[in-house]
């Protein structure tokens, strides 16, 4: 019988790619973000109304070059750390579970719930995104795979989950090829003060690998030495059809058991790629994310407010799936870092978060 061994929960920011030099240069965009989700109410705000908004608590948080190198050595530290259990736990399969950012999935197909089961999946470097700072924007898509290849997919496992899950009523949509090239129309639908927000990205078409929350585990767990693995995707990031934290936790749940009744002899790794609250920062939204991951409170992750998870901040339900995969199980969490990485005056930044269930 299958088992799973380790469960591990990381956040993939940009930043994690760079040195903390270049902090206050990526910090610069978030002037023109268009996404920036604000606590209490979830409302997308300008970012000189995100000032206006913040405490002066937020206000006054240190931004300087001391504290992003301080904040750097956490996180690098803490990948290492994932790194090492990761590689030491010798997983026969390792399940992903993140989501897609105008990658793959377009409005011509945008499923709720999707299990990609091709027997490799494509490992593509990245199109370098418009910074002014050439050698910045050559890092950011370094840190999520620098060279081309095939990485092995647990296809016999994605057949056995697509069909546990079917049985176990959930809608759940299938891949085993990707076209040769993805592009596409998203609209993001995140609610402000008075309605939402009209904003819609249009991608060209382009050659596209495996996306980036996935990317990212290859490159810096994996260490570009990736073994089998099942990318499990979650539309988190886009309404209307983005699922609630009730139902990520039944999925996560239904995943912990398709893996215990698999009848293979496998040593199984669950990794949740994504999160947790950016592109403004929450502590209070990922404190209770976090809290309720180590106690194995379900009901907490069941019944966190909706409008505190628009914007990228959504990437948090992949944790939540996580936690309601590992409850039948022996592991414990150990949380190895949470950086709440304030980098401008209007709060903006991340809650940069590591954790491993042993």
């Amino acid at each position: 019988m299958a088992q799973i061994v380790l469960g591990i929960g990381t956040s993939h920011t940009p930043v994690l790619a760079l040195p903390p030099e270049k902090w206050a240069t990526y910090a610069k965009g978030d002037r023109k973000n268009p996404e920036l989700v604000f606590p209490p109410n979830g409302w997308v705000m300008s970012f000189e109304e995100g000032v206006r908004h913040t405490t002066p608590e937020i206000r006054n948080k240190p931004h300087d070059l001391e504290t992003f190198r301080r904040q750097s050595e956490s996180c690098q530290s803490a990948i290492d750390v994932l790194a090492d259990t990761l590689r030491s736990a010798k997983p026969d399969i390792t399940v992903i579970i993140s989501d897609d950012q105008d990658e793959w999935f377009f409005e011509n197909n945008m499923p709720m719930f999707s299990v990609y089961w091709g027997e490799t999946v494509p490992w593509l470097p990245r199109k370098a995104p418009p910074f002014d700072d050439e050698e910045m924007a050559r890092m950011i898509v370094a840190g999520y795979g620098d060279v081309a290849r095939d990485v092995p997919v647990a296809s016999a496992f994605g057949r056995f989950l697509i069909e546990y899950l079917v049985d176990h009523e959930f809608d759940v949509a299938h891949f085993n090829y990707v076209p040769e090239e993805s592009g596409g129309l998203v609209a993001r639908r995140y609610p402000t003060e008075t309605g939402e927000i009209d904003s819609v990205r249009d991608t060209p078409p382009r050659k596209q690998g495996i996306p980036h929350g996935f990317g990212f585990v290859l490159k810096r767990l994996f260490r570009d030495e990736p073994g089998p693995i099942l990318p499990v995707f979650q539309n988190t990031c886009y309404p209307p059809n983005s699922p609630t934290p009730r139902r990520c936790v039944d999925l996560g749940h239904a995943l912990g058991k398709a893996i215990d009744e698999w009848d293979q002899d496998a040593r199984v790794a669950v990794i949740a790629s994504g999160g947790l609250s950016h592109f403004v920062v929450d502590e209070e939204i990922d404190r209770t994310i976090l809290g309720a991951l180590e106690r194995k409170d379900l009901d907490t992750l069941r019944s966190l407010p909706r409008h505190r998870l628009y914007s990228a901040t959504s990437e948090s339900l992949n944790w939540v799936t996580l936690g309601g995969v590992l409850q039948g199980t022996q592991l414990e969490m150990e949380l190895v870092a949470y950086v709440p990485g304030y980098r401008t005056e209007a709060g903006t930044g991340g809650g940069w978060a590591f954790a491993r269930w042993q």
